[in-house]
């Protein structure tokens, strides 16, 4: 019995989950779900909507430390000791 994998939690807090690749259905659910939060209207501070932008700031946490993860090449070095990061190598 092979148990289903395509089920993504959009609850979880644990920002340091690295297990799973990022599926594309995860990606367009995000993607859903900031559009739903960008309408009009959605902006007003209410119990509800403050409940649901952390939830969804949770679920963007996850998913870039999960993409973050996936692809480590792909991140820049911090500055150390304060330097620029404009590219500039002098």
């Amino acid at each position: 019995m092979n148990p289903d994998t395509t089920d993504t939690d959009t609850t979880s807090t644990d920002t340091t989950s690295t297990g799973s690749a990022v599926t594309i259905t995860e990606i367009a659910e995000f993607l859903q779900q900031l559009r739903a939060l960008s309408r009009p209207g959605a902006a007003d501070p209410t119990p509800d909507t403050t409940a649901e932008r952390a939830a969804f700031l949770a679920r963007k946490a996850d998913l870039f430390a999960r993409i973050a993860a996936a692809h480590p090449g792909l991140i820049p070095p911090s500055p150390a000791n304060g330097e620029s990061t404009d590219g500039d190598p002098t």
